[in-house]
């Protein structure tokens, strides 16, 4: 015990203790990177759900655009077809006349 060496046993007590510091230090960094991690997943998840519905509501627009497209013009053509159809019998009344 003559040997006793105070500085090599406070210097190595001290590496020790920065040692097992940094490694509580980097495990907290790691969860709070996997934490970050899971919710950047979630929010990109999320993201991706609100985009799919868009896309479909933007096709249920699209689709009652044509609908409505394509009912004014059958009614167009329902228009055309009555007044043919008057002037048919508009003719035929003359006619008989």
């Amino acid at each position: 015990m003559a040997d006793f060496n105070l500085p090599f046993i406070v210097s190595t007590s001290i590496a020790i203790v920065v040692v097992i510091l940094t490694y509580v230090d980097m495990r907290r960094r790691l969860k709070q990177e996997q934490e970050f991690s899971k919710s950047m997943a979630e929010l990109i998840n999320t993201l991706r759900e609100e985009l799919q519905l868009f896309r479909k509501q933007s096709s249920v627009n699209l689709d009652l655009e044509l609908l409505k497209i394509l009912t004014e013009r059958e009614e167009l053509q329902w228009k055309r077809i009555m007044e043919l159809g008057k002037a048919t019998g508009y003719f035929k009344h003359s006619n008989e006349k």
